[in-house]
């Protein structure tokens, strides 16, 4: 991953939107007040201050997606330094945090320490075992693929973000130097990314680099929002950024693509997993303790995920028998071939799950008591990156609210994309899933700037996997066909935990992963092998989804019996989504305080 573990939890609010980077750019910081907390009164607050200060200044272009303006000239730095600075600035933060007198602080503070103190701890744990800025190729979020985004965020609105994306242009060879040194130093010590990777990221850059330049949108996007405008940004404007992507963005981008074919693509490795690689076992067990939060080792999850998938392709039989067929595979088969379950063209695609996101809109006030004020819209992904791309994403919006949440549905070959399927995938990624817990947490004025903009992956997506079931439970899915597709999706996810286990652990080749995720889903076999390209690149990543929604509803079913008739769903799931995306040993604690105090409260009010 050429994104850092420590910022990865961004990308869970922004996806793949703005590629954030382990090293720091030599800028001045400015740092943000943590609202709830008053920084200069309470060492808490200064910390957290200063630890979100210190990830927005390793990240430039995720704080321009944010809405943040003080970095618009700056690309990330990923030079060997800038990462040795970014790690002594976390180190001194450590230092801070352990000379905090826990018990002087209320829950709040403790809270937002605890937190705090994970994800750095998380950072070096990672760093020691993994150092995969030295041989990730990742075709999700390396950095031909968030730079290709930057002109859907850097708005040219005026003459200083015109002349800051001018100059961040020009910056790209710089970065793609850094990344090709980088590399090269991982390929001296025997360690590079899986054949399959680095094989996609060639081809998107050739997609890149060969597109005439009337279509390549680092120029055409910026133009169109300029012609927007009154009066051209600049005098010069268009002549600046034409050269620019003429004579930085695209040959960096072509340099980086030689360089990829000369050298890295002859010493890939052909094994997927990351047990290929030296040091891999260590590396993957950090990232499953990094993705999950949990004390499990592979083994103990690859047999979770085996009993998932025997329970969940058991409630799949039961289905298949209400739509008339005789078991799964006929069932999945007919669903396939059946035409009503497709749509020829993008807009209809578009038009069908504008109608689902109504539907979830209308049922949100059933189960929950705070809904976000932040609006989620369906965009189309961009073409460029949909032939890599899973089947949707969710985009946060920025914080000073100049365009909605998005919700990015891939309708690259619109015919393939099943129909019966899309209501689970809308549940999770937009609403009650992603932007239901994501917005939240970022309108939570009581929480500090990190727990508003990153997350722990094991609750954010374990959450958004508990928002498809919950789904049911609101009648949100119409007929057996749309309850099969949710089951596609939960069986989905919990082979994700065989395969991942699979890949990294027990040494599966691609076409093993592969195979399984195809009989066990019946998914298309372009996004099925998608899917198993990204858990190549992400080891650990999907684990978190299974796990995270089974720690959830172990919650709710703990408050259930404990609380009988006085259980509250609604105020349970405000509960649960006030901390935002926080450890799944800090939610259990928090929540089971919870569940204690209303039920001290019954016993006194009998």
């Amino acid at each position: 991953m050429q994104t850092p573990r420590l910022l990865a939890a961004a990308l869970a609010l922004a996806c793949a939107a703005c590629g954030s980077t382990p090293t720091p750019v030599a800028a001045p910081v400015e740092t943000r007040p943590t609202p709830g907390l008053k920084a200069a009164a309470t060492p808490v607050g200064q910390l957290a201050d200063d630890y979100w200060a210190e990830l927005m200044r390793v990240a430039p272009t995720w704080a321009s997606y944010r809405g943040d303006r003080s970095r618009d000239a700056e690309l990330p730095d990923y030079g060997p330094a800038a990462r040795e600075a970014h790690d002594a600035a976390l180190r001194g933060l450590l230092e801070r945090a352990g000379a905090i007198d826990r018990a002087a602080l209320d829950e709040r503070e403790r809270l937002i320490l605890a937190t705090l103190v994970e994800r750095i701890e998380q950072h070096f744990a990672d760093r020691e075992a993994c150092g995969d800025y030295a041989w990730a190729v990742d075709q999700l979020n390396g950095p031909q693929s968030w730079l290709g985004e930057l002109p859907s965020y850097h708005v040219v609105d005026g003459e200083r973000r015109a002349r800051d994306l001018v100059t961040r242009y020009r910056g790209f060879p710089r970065l793609f130097g850094q990344q090709t040194d980088n590399l090269r130093g991982g390929l001296k010590a025997g360690r590079t990314a899986a054949r399959i990777n680095v094989t996609r990221v060639i081809a998107q850059l050739d997609r890149m680099v060969q597109a005439p330049l009337t279509d390549d949108p680092f120029l055409t996007r910026p133009l169109e929002q300029a012609a927007a405008l009154a009066a051209p940004p600049y005098a010069g404007f268009e002549a600046d950024l034409r050269s620019a992507v003429e004579q930085a963005v695209r040959p960096a981008l072509a340099a980086y693509r030689d360089f990829l074919v000369a050298e890295v693509l002859p010493a890939s490795r052909h094994a997927p997993g990351i047990g290929g690689l030296p040091g891999g076992a260590a590396c993957y067990r950090a990232a499953i303790a990094y993705h999950t939060g949990l004390d499990l080792d592979a083994e103990a999850i690859h047999r979770i995920g085996l009993d998932e998938v025997t329970r969940i392709r058991a409630e799949m039989q039961a289905v298949a028998a209400e739509l008339g067929h005789p078991d799964v595979e006929a069932a999945l088969a007919a669903l396939a071939a059946d035409p009503a379950q497709s749509r020829p063209t993008e807009q209809a695609l578009l038009d069908h799950n504008t109608a689902l996101l109504a539907r979830a809109r209308a049922a949100l006030p059933r189960a929950f008591g705070r809904l976000p004020k932040t609006p989620v819209e369906l965009k189309a992904m961009e073409a460029y990156r949909a032939p890599d791309a899973p089947a949707a994403y969710y985009y946060a919006a920025p914080d000073d609210g100049s365009r909605p949440a998005y919700y990015l549905l891939n309708t690259h070959q619109p015919e393939t994309r099943l129909l019966y399927k899309m209501p689970a995938l809308a549940w999770h990624e937009a609403i009650p899933g992603h932007h239901l817990q994501i917005a939240l947490a970022r309108e939570a004025a009581a929480l500090p700037a990190f727990m508003q903009n990153t997350g722990f992956t094991a609750f954010t997506e374990g959450w958004a996997l508990y928002a498809e079931k919950l789904a049911g439970e609101l009648g949100l899915y119409h007929d057996p066909a749309e309850r099969m597709g949710a089951l596609t999706y939960e069986i989905w996810r919990a082979a994700r935990l065989v395969i991942d286990t699979g890949l990294h652990h027990h040494g599966w080749t691609r076409q093993q992963a592969i195979d399984y995720l195809q009989r066990h889903t019946g998914h298309d076999p372009g996004e099925v092998i998608n899917e198993i390209d990204r858990y190549i690149v992400w080891p650990g990543q999907a684990l978190a989804y299974t796990l995270g929604q089974l720690e959830i509803s172990a919650l709710r079913a703990e408050a259930e019996k404990a609380l009988g008739d006085r259980f509250d769903l609604k105020a349970w799931h405000d509960r649960l989504l006030r901390d935002g995306a926080i450890p799944l040993s800090v939610l259990r604690r928090q929540m089971s305080a919870w569940v204690a105090a209303r039920a001290e409260a019954a016993r006194i009010a009998q």
